[in-house]
């Protein structure tokens, strides 16, 4: 009377790329992360080789081009100026300035950091920025 054992892990199959578990019945060879990242990998070769925006990226490959400017958002693909000409409808979030990376342009970064180039309250801000509460400044009042 021989018995089978099965292992837990016999139900399940491997990612090609990353090694996760996959469900026996996921009908693709990689994980939706790794999909994610040739998609992506494809993408980015794609605009080096071509002088293409956003929009005829998401012709070829068939993506919103919500998507593809999610990617140039963070950040993860810029298009390269050509002579002066932007190649994409990109604007800085803060003053419209035709950018190919990120939201916002690099003089509005460098606005936005301050003077001192740090972000947040200076030092002599600190005193003028404590919180306050109105009960204590209602009972200052009345006695007064």
């Amino acid at each position: 009377m021989a018995t089978q054992t099965r292992s837990f892990f016999d139900h399940y199959r491997y990612c090609k790329d990353c090694k996760t578990l996959l469900p026996e019945e996921y009908e693709f060879e990689f994980c939706p992360q790794c999909i994610e990242q040739r998609l992506f990998r494809e993408v980015r070769d794609y605009i080096r080789k071509n002088n293409v925006n956003e929009y005829d990226v998401a012709e070829e490959f068939q993506l919103p081009v919500a998507r593809v400017k999610s990617w140039i958002r963070e950040g993860r693909i810029q298009y390269q100026d050509q002579g002066g000409k932007m190649t994409l409808g990109i604007h800085c979030a803060r003053c419209g300035e035709p950018i190919n990376v990120g939201t916002f342009c690099p003089s509005c970064l460098r606005f936005m950091k301050g003077p001192k180039g740090t972000l947040g309250f200076q030092k002599d801000d600190i005193e003028a920025s404590k919180m306050r509460f109105l009960d204590e400044k209602r009972k200052e009042d009345k006695k007064k």
